[in-house]
């Protein structure tokens, strides 16, 4: 995804999910989230809305190409 394709799958998923990561609940301003994979795209994952969520850095970077939520997760959530 270029540039302009990935501000408009952001804007999309916040429109569809909510402005909030997909793994902490942490409320973010759009630019502060990133697109995350469910399947990583090393793993045969694709672009598509259905494989997308939003996520903030920490969660999304944590998470890696695992197909697993991050572990930081487990430590907010305990």
């Amino acid at each position: 995804m270029n540039a302009r394709q990935k501000r408009s799958k952001k804007a999309e998923l916040a429109k569809e999910q909510g402005s909030c990561c997909w793994w902490c609940r942490c409320h973010l301003p759009l630019h502060k989230l990133t697109i995350d994979h469910l399947k990583p795209k090393s793993k045969g994952g694709s672009n598509s809305s259905e494989n997308l969520r939003l996520a903030c850095f920490e969660c999304n970077n944590s998470r890696g190409n695992s197909l697993y939520p991050p572990e930081r997760i487990y430590k907010i959530r305990s």
